[in-house]
């Protein structure tokens, strides 16, 4: 008898079946029934119902893992969908287990499996692809058997709170005022002389700038205080944690009382040990501070500082490290002079001017390349737009990417505030601490003022150069001068130096001089570009068959002209190592043959010379001033660094991220990512698909501390599928072209891309002495939190800092610029849709 005839009568008498009154509710269900159906049905019904005897053993016959599942002294071996199933029959059926039951579990084909089985395809297409849905957490387990997450803790760059008192934490109640003479009660969370939060009973309508009055009602019961006074405050932060109301009081300049005063600072004074002064802004600052100086020596992007003169964007300074210096090595004239700045012409600062007041940001993507001749050194410069409204996109590239100079920058611009240039530590004024950094001096307050504008300045060469197939055409080479800059530097731009806890053995000096190279019969004219006691960095016109190890031989012929009786006739170097394209070796003096003739030259320079050297040296003349452009840059730097801890069983795993005050699309995503909140963000894109483990930490542990920083791409694509958010991910070489065109056609037209620069490095020892200060005062009231801060540096291991240069590759690799902004737009509607 087939059971589907009889499915829904048999699923209502099911429950029943083992009821004292089961034969007067068969009879009224089955009234309309004849005879002979009415007692299969009941057959079929005592079938089913029957207690079953047999254990169910699913081991080697579903594709789930099955766990022991222990009834009335048998113990079955059942998947998840089993163990349901089998529950659900006890339930129905009274706490038996039937044959009925037993069919359902053998039941290969049921429903909820087959959903299962269908989910799993799916998630393994996906994988297939390396691609997961968007989550907090990832789909793969750990050895705990849990999923990791992809939350990581964030701070925010450039924010020290400062506080010219003390708080102490301590709760008493207070009566507030408002404007409309409304009364209402709060407890204070802690108090200075002039300020404190207060948590509100019931949540207000409160904002920034509102004005109340507040009576101490409750220090009035304990001291001298008159309980009517109404004292104004002015509202300067507004909070909301776990349900309740805090608001951040400080009290009105113009209010006046040295009673007042007087009584608060004994009465802190006291009490201070007891209750512990509030130290939660110093905490901060010890955290950002901290981090930010493992940060900066390594990242690559260039700061570039602007004041504005007649609608011109002037670059002021720049700021350098080790890590960073290269991008000026090809803006050195023969003067040795910066000549960076002459990229922004009057068309280009107009446009630029334009749009930072339209959107708040700008970008330019800049092509260039120079050429020597006679003794001069001539700079040429297009933007990206330029050369396809112009037609000479192709042209242009074809000859540029001939020379060793060839370079591609992206720079992102954005207004700058210099009186955000001192920031002092985060300890009040009267506290005597250790390593107290003095105010800038006029001088240096002087030559901050007119900077209004900050840009970040990435070399995109290696990602991009690949992407575009181009061809010269020798009639259009004429037209190319228009994009050469003048011959002569009105304006120079000045280097400051940012000093760190070293991370080279030795100071490296960018200077420009002409060498020669010998490797066997290979001879060839070359460019140093910069010096060390023990090495060189040297650049040539065109690629040589010259491999890291191999022994070469240089000339200083540049060096020569002046210092005649030097013996700098090819001396002996070591190749420590070449870039992708031939060019520009990485040398090491070969000291073999004791004394070397090169290192002793250039420690002669370095000791007597001083003034040769003198952009290179601290070469700011103003004291203080690169560090008020430290500040500046940490207001907002273009890129979100990742630092990774190693754990005491030599595991890797991000830590935190530095938030930037500058929003990139990089940045919008990972903020709607699903989990990402207040000091919370979602890094799934970065670290999905075991990224860490299988991509970040071998190239971690295989660097040196003073090493270059690496460089990976990381490709992201976020689409739709089957109403699921999906981010697929591919890591590549910067330069491998084909993989990017690949994943680029993958996305286009309907998917969202995003293409982001990973520069990793390998962490050294924190540089305490920044932050002795705080950790000081932090020591005096909370050892512990400062001993635990101080530890967490110490395990910072490596640092990955991020930038986005989508708009770079899809410059090379579309065709307009309006396909170029359609990205960004598609990436603001698919995240307003997540």
């Amino acid at each position: 008898m087939p059971n589907s005839y009889f499915d829904q009568l048999i699923d209502q008498l099911k429950p029943v079946v083992y009821d004292s009154d089961f034969d007067a509710i068969f009879q009224a269900l089955t009234k309309d029934l004849d005879g002979p159906t009415r007692f299969k049905l009941k057959m079929e019904l005592n079938r089913l119902a029957a207690p079953c005897r047999r254990t169910v053993d699913l081991r080697n016959q579903v594709d789930d893992a099955c766990f022991p599942y222990e009834h009335q002294g048998r113990r079955h071996q059942l998947d998840s969908v089993a163990i349901e199933i089998f529950e659900k029959g006890l339930d129905t059926y009274k706490g038996v287990f039937t044959q009925d039951t037993f069919e359902q579990i053998l039941d290969a084909d049921n429903q909820l499996r087959r959903a299962q089985e269908e989910e799993r395809a799916y998630a393994q297409s996906l994988a297939s692809q390396n691609a997961e849905p968007v989550s907090g957490q990832s789909p793969f387990r750990t050895e705990s058997n849990e999923p990791y997450s992809y939350l990581v803790e964030t701070f925010n760059f450039g924010r020290y709170p400062y506080r010219s008192e003390e708080r102490m934490n301590f709760t008493i109640d207070v009566l507030l005022t408002d404007d409309a003479e409304q009364e209402f009660k709060g407890i204070t969370a802690d108090i200075s002389i002039t300020g404190m939060r207060v948590r509100l009973d019931e949540s207000r309508d409160i904002t920034e700038q509102d004005k109340v009055e507040l009576s101490f009602i409750g220090l009035a019961k304990e001291f001298t205080v008159d309980p009517g006074m109404r004292i104004p405050y002015i509202v300067v932060g507004v909070q909301h944690i776990d349900g309740k109301q805090y608001i951040n009081l400080s009290r009105e300049s113009e209010f006046r009382s040295d009673e007042l005063d007087s009584f608060f600072q004994r009465f802190i004074n006291g009490y201070k040990k007891r209750y512990r002064v509030n130290i939660d802004n110093t905490y901060d600052s010890v955290i950002s501070k901290g981090h930010e100086q493992f940060f900066l020596p390594r990242t690559r992007q260039l700061p570039v500082y602007f004041s504005e003169a007649n609608k011109r964007l002037i670059a002021d300074y720049v700021l350098t490290t080790d890590n960073n210096r290269f991008i000026l090595d090809t803006w050195l004239n023969e003067l040795n002079q910066i000549s960076f700045g002459s990229i922004f012409n009057v068309r280009r600062s107009q446009q630029i001017l334009e749009q930072i007041e339209t959107q708040g940001t700008a970008q330019i993507i800049v092509l260039s390349f120079s050429i020597t001749a006679r003794g001069k050194i001539y700079h040429y410069s297009a933007t990206a737009d330029e050369l396809k409204r112009s037609g000479l996109w192709d042209t242009y590239i074809a000859f540029g990417r001939q020379k060793a100079s060839w370079r591609v920058l992206q720079i992102d611009i954005r207004r700058s505030d210099s009186e955000r240039a001192w920031q002092p530590q985060a300890v009040p004024e009267h506290i005597k601490v250790p390593f107290r950094i003095n105010p800038p001096s006029a001088e240096v307050k002087q030559a901050v003022k007119p900077l209004k504008y900050l840009a970040a300045v990435s070399d995109v060469t290696s990602s991009v150069s690949g992407l575009t197939t181009v061809e010269l055409n020798k009639a259009e080479l004429p037209s190319i001068k228009a994009f050469a800059h003048p011959p002569a530097v009105p304006l120079r731009t000045k280097e400051a130096r940012l000093e760190f806890v070293n991370l080279r053995k030795e100071r490296r000096f960018n200077y420009r001089s002409r060498c020669r190279v010998k490797a066997g019969k290979f001879v060839r004219d070359a460019m140093v570009i910069d010096l060390s006691i023990s090495g060189l960095q040297v650049q040539m016109d065109n690629p040589a068959n010259i491999n890291a190890g191999d022994t070469i031989y240089i000339s200083m012929t540049g060096f020569l002209k002046t210092y005649k009786k030097a013996k700098l006739n090819e001396l002996p170097y070591i190749v420590a190592s070449t870039d992708r394209a031939g060019t520009t070796l990485r040398l090491k003096a070969d000291t073999t043959a004791e004394p070397h003739q090169g290192s002793d030259f250039i420690r002669f320079l370095i000791r007597e010379q001083r003034d040769v050297l003198k952009l290179q040296v601290e070469n700011t003349s103003v004291n203080g001033l690169p560090l008020c452009l430290r500040n500046l840059y940490c207001e907002a730097p273009a890129a979100i660094p990742i630092f990774f801890n190693r754990s005491k069983q030599k595991q890797l795993s991000a830590r935190r991220a530095g938030m930037p005050q500058w929003t990139s699309g990089w940045l919008r995503m990972l903020q709607k990512l699903p989990g990402s909140r207040d000091a919370i963000i979602n890094l799934q894109p970065l670290l999905r698909g075991n990224a860490v483990a299988d991509t970040l930490e071998p190239k971690l542990k295989s660097m040196e501390r003073d090493a270059f920083p690496e460089s990976l791409l990381l490709l992201i694509r976020l689409y739709r599928q089957n109403g699921e958010y999906i981010v697929q991910t591919k890591w590549c070489e910067t330069d491998a072209s084909d993989d990017i065109h690949g994943f680029i056609d993958q996305c286009l037209p309907s998917s969202v891309f995003r293409a982001i620069t990973v520069n990793l490095s390998r962490a050294g020892k924190p540089d305490i002495q920044f932050i002795q200060a705080e950790l000081a005062y932090m020591s005096h009231y909370a050892a512990y939190k400062a001993e635990d801060l101080e530890e967490e540096l110490w395990k910072i291991f490596g640092v990955a800092e991020t930038i986005d240069i989508t708009s770079s590759l899809l410059n090379f690799v579309l065709d307009d610029t309006m396909s170029v902004n359609e990205q960004e737009q598609r990436l603001t509607a698919w995240l307003e849709k997540l």
